[in-house]
């Protein structure tokens, strides 16, 4: 029997009242627990199955007897913002907020935790507290006002601003970095960071990076994205590591395994003659749609933009595309607005990047993902989980959001024998 019930259980004989602090969230959420395995809110207790997991994203019995750590991942501040993120913004920072992490910051999202092993892979079956699924990512807009191709912004600006993809993140410590035991994965974030040379002149360049305190350290990074994992079946497996370059916003320690990126951000045409930029690809009478696949550029469904007019029209092979007059292109909620990424099924756990396989389900009050990797893959870049042993790590959950994650820190995964 498979059951999609978020926080699922055989023998409810408790419910946990949660209030829940994001928008649109309804006050009071029930999530129901079965306090006849227990439950944790610091250690993931994984424990050794004899019975096959079907890798698929739905919730085997299995699960269900499995304590679960349950609690909350939290947007906190990160302290005033010191140049303008968004290019849209022109570099006015009144049209910004202060802390980069608004209007996130407070929100707090419940989530389940439950893990497995089998002697070789681990398991995990990841699920938290979330309506919508969120894909809008950044998508094409037409300005009437300026008769220009724009993007959503990527930082939200204010509540309304939301346009982008969930996602999630794990970090593990590979070897022993030092303070990750008592600060998970707050040990390798760095805000307020110098601005030099050009650095300064860059809107968008960001004053918050990932990287090690000490040259030689890392850590495991996963990190999972709704529209750019859409077709890989893995999130991506990267690993943080010290910069030389340390006190810059151009020290980013954050790096992905090698292996096939299944997704291209590069979706910007730029006319030569009239020099006004938009998208890249469309697919003429698409509505609704958050990503094009690399199949559909290659098959021709997608088409290239090969000129934009002064008033936005835009010319493809086979046709134009006359914007002006038609709510459809309009910012926020126009269907007919273009996608900001191209996506393929990259390495399908056949190499180091895809390692990390993923199954995700949207099941409408929330996801539920079953997360699967091997307990030592061999790779110094990644995390070795030792039967028998703990190992601390912290979570991300982010909701509709490019930077402005909630986290849980100082977490324990015990894997027992």
């Amino acid at each position: 029997m498979k059951t999609l019930k978020l926080f699922s259980a055989i023998l409810i004989i408790a419910t946990l009242m949660i209030t829940c602090t994001h928008d649109d969230a309804p006050v009071g959420d029930t999530i129901e627990v079965d306090l006849g395995v227990g439950e944790s809110a610091d250690t993931l207790f994984v424990k050794r199955i004899s019975e096959s997991i079907d890798f698929d994203g739905e919730i085997d019995d299995v699960w269900e007897g499995i304590k679960p750590l349950i609690n909350r991942a939290t947007v906190f501040g990160a302290g005033d913002r010191e140049i303008t993120l968004n290019g849209s913004s022109n570099f006015d920072t009144s049209l910004e907020p202060i802390d980069l992490m608004d209007p996130y910051t407070d929100e707090s999202y419940s989530f389940s935790l439950r893990g497995a092993h089998d002697g070789e892979y681990l398991y995990l079956l990841f699920e938290w507290e979330d309506d919508n699924d969120s894909r809008d990512r950044q998508s094409w807009y037409f300005n009437s006002v300026t008769s220009k191709w724009q993007q959503e912004n990527k930082y939200a600006n204010h509540d309304n601003d939301k346009f982008y993809e969930d996602k999630f993140g794990f970090m593990f410590p590979i070897g022993d970095p030092e303070g990750f035991a008592s600060g998970t994965c707050t040990v390798t974030c760095h805000s307020d960071l110098a601005l030099t040379g050009d650095d300064a002149l860059d809107a968008g360049n960001k004053v918050t990076r990932h990287y090690m305190k000490n040259e030689g350290e890392l850590t495991d990074f996963w990190h999972w994205k709704r529209d750019r994992h859409a077709l890989a079946l893995a999130c991506d497996d990267g690993f943080v590591q010290w910069e030389d370059d340390e006190g810059y916003a151009t020290a980013n320690g954050r790096k992905n395994d090698e292996g096939i990126s299944p997704y291209s951000t590069s979706m910007k045409f730029t006319d030569p003659v009239t020099e006004l930029s938009g998208p890249k690809y469309i697919i003429p009478g698409r509505e609704n749609y958050y990503w094009i696949e690399q199949s559909e550029i290659d098959g021709g469904t997608a088409k290239a933009v090969t000129a934009i007019a002064i008033d936005g029209t835009l010319t493809y092979d086979g046709g134009t595309i006359d914007p002006n007059g038609d709510p459809a292109y309009s910012q926020g909620f126009g269907n007919k607005r273009m996608p900001s990424v191209i996506i393929n099924p990259g390495g399908q756990g056949a190499d180091q990047r895809s390692e990390v396989q993923v199954r995700a389900i949207h099941i409408g009050s929330g996801w539920q993902l079953e997360i699967k990797r091997k307990l030592n893959t061999g790779d110094p870049t990644d995390a070795e989980f030792v039967i028998g042993e703990d190992i601390p790590f912290g979570l991300a959950i982010f909701n509709n959001a490019a930077i402005g994650h909630g986290q849980t820190n100082f977490l324990t995964m015990r894997i027992e024998n």
